[in-house]
């Protein structure tokens, strides 16, 4: 019984610490599964009390008894809340300086080549994942394959809220048709998208800033992000393409725009920062000249011939890479291809290959891959990004949500003095695409109850929050540790007598005599004192001394003496070895 409210304890700790229910603050979680953690063990801590004690409590539990116990349960609550507010945080801080530290060309290009192999033993097998929510965005390593015989069934649920500084930043994007990325990959291979393979860095903020040496193009706008933590991989910044600054105290960059968050610390499950960007758009860039990368990831195509060559044909059909065969590459797609979130291709087939030359199928990531391969054959750097598209603005709080059902992927050109430009193919007919304006009796979904913490960036509340809790705990600790000092009960040790009211401990010497006694077949009953026991055996001549010690010690002023101890414990083991 005890042991298994020990464990039910445990497994209900666990998934609170793990963050169920989400509506609860995550200090409330650890009070809770701190408590249920403490009464379990002090339940299965208790056993049966013996009907033979030779001494009994004198008292009853007082007072202070009970409010020694609750400083304690406070004290390891609070001990709770300090540990997996600030370690693991600190933890992870080591873990990537250390990476940064260990981490070397030679490291990285082993543990390139050895995903790949894993890819490769994996088989042609590709992930058919189904898009519910923004979970699937990023997981794992990054991949993503392509969807072929699933059908996508996208949720209603808000994911991510976009905060205009002005009302001009919120015209602005009501303008054109808004994206927020969240990460590119670069590689296909296997019907799936992986991450371009480099080295990832960190970046610390200046002033409490990030800032990126990208083409800076008016207009520029200024906003903020607000969304919950991935629970299913990293939880990634997410951005207006393209990125100027982002206000934060560091970053990871573990692939091309791709930027892992630091830990929480504003709230338990949601991050709020401020961000600039200067949209760059495929359709507001007049001069297209392709750029040149370093990488040469960027101009890959598949690696199966027969796709390989399909490509390329088609693309001869737009002409050199200009911006008019862009044109013409978009309009193509839009006159030869359906969107739908339904592509029902054949479980055999090789998605791309299926969707430009057969069913001509498909939804987002289909478009926007075969985007990329097609660019890529015209000459043009290209990559696919993953994100959301659209939103709803609702202009009393001047916000935008945007839902999972706007989760969106799209290709990205790499432009001479431009950078990375979006180019959109997708048709407008989807579930994602320009902005819409909620009329003015419709209610913001974005969550009330933060109330003015939502208002605080780089989690000041929540410092604040913690050292409170940390001057507790260290309070508590020394109010509990006082009070034992005050009201301890007193030791008997050399030059102490015992305390009134309470039995004294068994002396070394006192549990010898019992075993020698029991050894010469004279057990000393519970209850009989020395001198009775004595009257009844037997026994050797300086069993005189030891009642005579024992009742100047016991009832007398007489301090104990060690040297005439381990004598008596000399001879009274010397005597037990004489029965055997």
């Amino acid at each position: 019984m005890r042991s298994g409210l020990l464990i039910l304890a445990v497994i209900a700790g666990y998934i609170l610490l793990r963050g169920w229910p989400e509506q609860w603050h995550p200090i409330i979680r650890i009070f809770v599964s701190a408590s249920l953690l403490v009464i379990a063990f002090s339940f299965w801590g208790q056993c049966e009390r013996s009907t033979s004690t030779l001494a009994k409590s004198a008292r009853k539990p007082r007072a202070f008894d009970y409010l020694a116990i609750s400083l304690a349960v406070l004290l390891i609550e609070s001990f709770f809340l300090v540990f997996l507010s600030i370690v693991p945080e600190k933890s992870e801080e080591f873990a990537i300086t250390l990476d940064d530290l260990l981490q070397s060309d030679s490291d990285y290009e082993k543990k390139k080549n050895s995903s790949e192999s894993q890819e490769k033993n994996r088989g042609s097998n590709g992930e058919n994942e189904s898009l519910i929510t923004s979970n699937w965005l990023f997981s794992g390593p990054g991949r993503r394959s392509l969807n072929k015989n699933k059908k996508v069934r996208p949720s209603n649920r808000p994911e991510v809220y976009l905060f205009p500084s002005t009302t001009n930043d919120a015209r602005f994007l009501l303008d054109r048709e808004l994206f927020l990325r969240n990460f590119t990959l670069a590689t296909y291979r296997k019907e799936s998208w992986f991450p371009l393979s480099m080295i990832p860095q960190t970046l610390s903020a200046r002033n409490e800033v990030i800032n990126f040496e990208v083409t800076e193009i008016e207009p520029k706008i200024t906003y903020e992000i607000s969304h919950q933590v991935n629970r299913g991989g990293p939880t990634l910044a997410i951005t207006v393409p393209n990125l100027l600054s982002i206000k934060q105290p560091s970053l990871r960059e573990i692939s091309p725009d791709t930027f892992r968050l630091p830990p929480n610390t504003i709230r338990g499950e949601e991050y709020r920062y401020e961000v600039t960007s200067t949209p760059l758009d495929f359709d507001n860039i007049l001069e297209t000249i392709p750029g040149t990368l370093l990488s040469p990831e960027y101009l890959e195509l598949p690696s199966n011939p027969k796709l390989r060559g399909k490509i390329k044909t088609l693309a001869a059909r737009f002409g050199t890479p200009t911006r008019e065969s862009l044109l013409s590459l978009r309009r193509y797609l839009h006159e030869n291809c359906r969107y739908s979130l339904d592509p029902a291709m054949p479980a055999i087939a090789e998605p791309v290959e299926s969707f430009l030359f057969e069913t001509k199928t498909g939804y987002c990531t289909h478009f926007a891959t075969a985007t990329v391969l097609l660019a890529r054959a015209m000459g043009f750097p290209a990559r696919i990004a993953f994100g959301w598209s659209g939103g709803r603005y609702f202009s009393d709080p001047n916000l935008f949500v945007f839902r999972a059902r706007e989760a969106h992927s799209w290709a990205e050109i790499y432009l001479k003095d431009r950078g990375w430009v979006i180019f959109e193919t997708t048709p407008a007919l989807r579930e994602e695409g320009l902005p819409s304006v909620a009329p003015t009796d419709e209610i913001s979904p974005y969550p009330t109850n933060f109330g003015d913490v939502d208002k605080k960036l780089n989690g000041t509340n929540t410092d604040s929050l913690l050292k409170v809790s940390l001057w507790i705990g260290v309070a508590l600790f020394a109010l509990f540790i006082g009070a034992l000092i005050i009201k301890r009960p007193s030791v008997l040790i050399s030059g102490d007598s015992p305390v009134p009211g309470f039995l004294p401990h068994s002396p070394n010497y006192l549990s010898a005599f019992r075993s020698a006694c029991l050894a010469h077949g004279h057990p000393m009953p519970s209850g009989c004192t020395l001198r009775t026991h004595l009257e009844k055996i037997t026994a050797p001549d300086f069993t005189v001394k030891l009642l005579q010690y024992h009742y100047s010690v016991l009832y007398g002023d007489q301090p104990r003496n060690k040297m005439i101890e381990k004598k008596l414990l000399h001879q009274l083991r010397k005597w037990e070895r004489e029965a055997v």
